[in-house]
């Protein structure tokens, strides 16, 4: 392998110096660009400055920045709210970003934040798609990540299912302890909110996702078995990255930014291609000689 670096042309490390730096270039100037623009991150709306007087006030799915979470998530994203908003979306869309690198890497987070689709919107839109595949990565060796989508969007939960396939009780009663913990917490400081929790998911369940926008078909029950039953089989035959994909299918809202979910299966499948660019730079150096 020495010997291998030795060889090195100029060209080639200059080359691959050269792709980095873009790569991170594209990314900074694409986040100070729609920090710039100042008409995007909508859905992050919701989360800056909670009223906890009146958290959900009646709000059901379908409404343009609507928190629906519990009141838990807003607790804890409260201090962030502290903040005028220009601040809070630039930390935001940055925080979405540092973990869309972290999972696939700076070059395939640039091309998937420059080209349209869902991520492109997910970083627009301020969701949390991206944090809940980040959740489940994690999830697998730290289950207590996986409160975050049991407190958010709750049934991409069901990939807890994985670990009944596995048999990893343990992992999954941690999973479910800290969840219950971080609940009864939260109660301690707004119960009133839980209660209206509950009474805004129960309305939104009636609430019909129109055609155009669930480009998944079929009704939330349906969706949500099928996942439970492919997370089931995934943890029996241990196959992490299907994970990612039950959750995806289980969103109570599945919009084209949810497809951004799937970045959690291309994370748990790095180890596949993420030796691609190094041998596609070893061929380039061997041309180069």
């Amino acid at each position: 392998m020495a010997g291998e670096r030795g060889r090195r042309t100029p060209g080639a490390r200059l080359l691959q110096q050269a792709a980095l730096a873009t790569a991170i270039a594209a990314i900074v100037f694409g986040w100070i660009g729609l920090n710039l623009e100042g008409i995007y991150f909508r859905d992050a709306l919701a989360y800056w400055r909670p009223d906890f007087d009146d958290l959900y006030g009646g709000r059901q799915v379908g409404v343009m920045s609507t928190y629906l979470y519990s009141p838990a998530f807003a607790q804890v994203v409260w201090p962030l709210g502290l903040l005028p908003w220009p601040a809070f979306a630039a930390i935001w869309s940055a925080f979405n970003l540092s973990v869309l690198i972290w999972m696939v890497g700076p070059y395939l987070a640039a091309v998937l934040f420059w080209v349209p689709g869902p991520v492109a919107d997910e970083i627009s839109t301020g969701n949390i798609h991206l944090l809940l595949a980040a959740a489940i990565v994690v999830g697998f060796r730290q289950p207590a990540a996986w409160a975050l989508p049991l407190l958010t969007k709750i049934t991409p939960g069901v990939g807890l299912l994985w670990f009944v396939g596995t048999r990893r009780w343990r992992a999954l009663a941690v999973a479910v302890a800290v969840t219950v913990v971080i609940t009864v917490v939260s109660l301690l400081f707004a119960s009133e909110a839980w209660v209206e929790w509950f009474a805004t998911l129960r309305r939104s369940a009636q609430v019909p996702v129109t055609g155009e926008v669930a480009i998944i078909p079929g009704p939330l029950w349906l969706r949500t078995t099928l996942a439970g039953g492919l997370a089931l089989v995934a943890g029996m035959r241990g196959l992490k990255w299907l994970v990612p994909v039950a959750a995806t299918l289980a969103l109570p809202v599945p919009w084209s930014s949810g497809l951004s979910l799937l970045v959690g299966s291309l994370a748990l499948t790095r180890h596949w291609w993420g030796p691609l660019p190094r041998r596609g730079w070893k061929a380039f150096r061997r041309w180069m000689r």
